[in-house]
């Protein structure tokens, strides 16, 4: 499978992963593991302006297609990623941006050796600050 053909299926999932209406989405992509391990989070919004949660329950085809271009980045000597933002309109046109979060790498790490969540949490605010709590609105 090429890029381009792993990039339609990934933009096809995200179109056929939205109910209603919509004007922009953003899926984000964490590669854990040497992109062994997928997991994604997203939102879209409605015409209105509302931002909705995008269903992630992809197919494993695209995610087996994930993993497959991250370890094509890395067997073509790209700089590392482990993280991968796409943003789609509902007319088509996407972007894909790679980037290197070390927070992810720190956690996939951490657990990989065993680590708790309680020492997970500890040591991630101790290197990167407390995370703000969420708000209801």
């Amino acid at each position: 499978m090429t890029t381009n053909e792993i990039y339609d299926l990934l933009t096809d999932a995200i179109s056929r992963a939205i109910p209603d209406e919509w004007t922009i989405a953003r899926l984000n992509v964490q590669a854990l593991s040497d992109g062994q391990d997928i997991e994604y989070d997203g939102t879209y919004l409605t015409p209105a302006g509302e931002e909705e949660p995008l269903s992630t329950d992809l197919p494993d085809e695209v995610t087996q297609a994930v993993q497959a271009l991250f370890i094509r980045r890395k067997q073509e000597g790209q700089p590392p990623a482990n993280y991968l933002q796409i943003d789609l309109s509902a007319q088509g046109q996407f972007t894909a941006d790679f980037s290197w979060d070390q927070e992810i790498q720190d956690e996939d790490d951490h657990f990989s050796a065993g680590g708790t969540a309680r020492d997970w949490i500890a040591i991630r605010d101790a290197k990167y600050g407390p995370r703000p709590e969420p708000t209801d609105e």
